[in-house]
């Protein structure tokens, strides 16, 4: 006889007439429904490479059906002509508490070619957010490979306009303590559908989106990306179609089908990948350095400082460099020539292509007797903003060929000017190192 208590009569987790819509347990995620529009900073940090911070425009459309949220997200990197969509999928939890957790999240764009898309969070150890409040959340993940990720939203008006995202990722270290790797903020404004496509377009124009990372708009329907979870990936953890570990025990069970479910969940991952591609391109920038420097190292000596670069120096090592057709230019055969041979250490093509692109700065395909010293000291930046300013313009170019003919033909007047010029700013660089 059924004597016992029912535990649904205690316990939400066992009764099957308790709500499983999340917008019914927690309104703080009604308010999340619909689209918005979001600026934020976020600040990389993967030693040994210095700590940077990007400037973010987003993009945000949440939609719930039923028991399933499909979560679309567009990222704009201002500077960059490129931007990033992703798509969260979340469900609601079997515990009936208000939290939502992400079945998965894909990513596309010309932004993440260098990263394998997929799963970034899966069931196991996955991101789970809790309603704190009627105005605020708080989210947290701690994953297979010991990141933890946190983020916070919190609604800053009772219209629930505005929201406020808070998020930090942290990467466990030998001796035991967290680094914080990821950390930033960004402020959402809740706007209409025609709005919505407005910005969107607008940003796309203003930054010079390339086509091929024009995602179309509005963002509506399942995936943004191309790359949907199915039927059985949404039911490994979807109360709507699969079997809750929380059941009344076979004498006490209740009679009756469990209502059906809405369920939304809100996951921010392009932090990561924004700081996943700021390490491989400042590390790749680090190894193509590195190995240029040690070739030149096996050809000349360089004890303390870029003063120790005389002219004669300079212009015999641009003369080594350009051996095979010597007319004052380095062509990008030269340069590889001289990277692959010596002690320096291999470097990949995809390296290399970088390495070349970095010296011939006005990318007319040759590295001249100017580029080769601007290189050597370390100025790229100043000398890439006196072509754009015009002040240096035409004459650079001019003068750059005149040195580069007076090498070939083994004359080191001009050599010496620009020698000192790149010996005077290796000093300033290194005044800066240590007042660094």
């Amino acid at each position: 006889p059924l004597t016992t208590k029912c535990l649904g009569d205690t316990d939400i987790r066992y009764d099957p007439d308790a709500t499983n819509s999340i917008m019914e347990q927690a309104p703080v995620w009604k308010k999340l429904n619909g689209y918005f529009t979001g600026v934020g900073e976020y600040l990389m940090n993967f030693p040994p490479i210095p700590p940077v911070t990007a400037r973010l425009i987003f993009f945000l459309n949440n939609t719930y059906v039923g028991s399933r949220l499909y979560g679309h997200r567009i990222v704009v990197f201002p500077g960059a002509d490129i931007a990033q969509a992703s798509d969260t999928w979340a469900t609601s939890s079997y515990e009936k508490d208000g939290r939502a957790v992400v079945l998965s999240s894909q990513a596309a764009g010309s932004f993440v070619s260098s990263v394998e898309n997929g799963t970034v969070f899966g069931t196991t150890g996955g991101f789970a957010a809790f309603a704190v409040d009627d105005s605020s959340t708080f989210g947290k993940s701690s994953r297979n490979d010991g990141m933890l990720v946190a983020e916070s939203i919190v609604f800053l008006d009772q219209t629930s306009r505005r929201f406020r995202l808070v998020s930090e990722m942290f990467s466990p270290l030998p001796n035991g303590t967290q680094l914080l790797v990821t950390s930033g903020a960004a402020t959402y404004t809740r706007v209409n559908e025609s709005e919505f496509v407005t910005a969107v377009n607008q940003a796309y124009n203003t930054y010079n989106v390339t086509e091929s990372d024009r995602f179309p708009i509005p963002m509506v329907g399942q995936c943004l990306t191309g790359m949907c979870p199915t039927e059985t990936e949404w039911c490994q953890q979807d109360p709507n179609c699969s079997e809750s570990p929380y059941q009344e025990p076979a004498a006490s069970v209740k009679a009756g089908a469990i209502a059906g479910f809405t369920v939304a969940g809100f996951v921010l991952l392009v932090v990561v990948l924004v700081g996943v591609h700021v390490y491989l391109v400042r590390l790749q920038a680090k190894r193509y350095k590195t190995v240029f420097a040690q070739r030149i190292a096996e050809t000349i000596s360089v004890q303390k400082s870029m003063r120790s670069l005389t002219p004669d120096l300079l212009a015999d090592e641009f003369k080594k460099i350009d051996s095979q057709t010597p007319d004052g230019r380095i062509t990008k055969e030269e340069l590889w020539e001289f990277v692959s041979t010596g002690k320096a250490g291999e470097l990949s093509q995809s390296d290399f292509n970088a390495l070349f692109a970095a010296i011939d700065t006005d990318n007319s395909g040759y590295v001249d007797f100017l580029e080769f010293c601007t290189f050597m000291g370390k100025c790229h930046d100043e000398y890439v903003e006196a072509r754009a300013t015009g002040r240096r313009g035409d004459a650079i170019s001019r003068t750059s060929r005149r040195i580069s003919e007076r090498v070939s033909s083994g004359g080191t007047g001009s050599a010496a000017a620009a020698a000192a010029a790149v010996s005077q700013i290796a000093d300033i660089e290194e005044e800066k190192e240590g007042e660094a």
